[in-house]
């Protein structure tokens, strides 16, 4: 995997790791939890 971009505007706090050339997983961490929000395709 890709190393962690920091995201901006609407997904302020959420992190962004290259799976491959097509796909990304975008995803938050807190103090107790890691939030998935996309594992395919690239985020809108």
């Amino acid at each position: 995997m890709g190393k962690p971009e920091a995201l901006k505007h609407e997904y302020s706090g959420y992190w962004s790791r290259r799976i491959n050339d097509e796909h990304r997983l975008i995803y938050k961490v807190t103090d107790t939890d890691i939030i998935i929000i996309a594992c395919k395709y690239h985020y809108r």
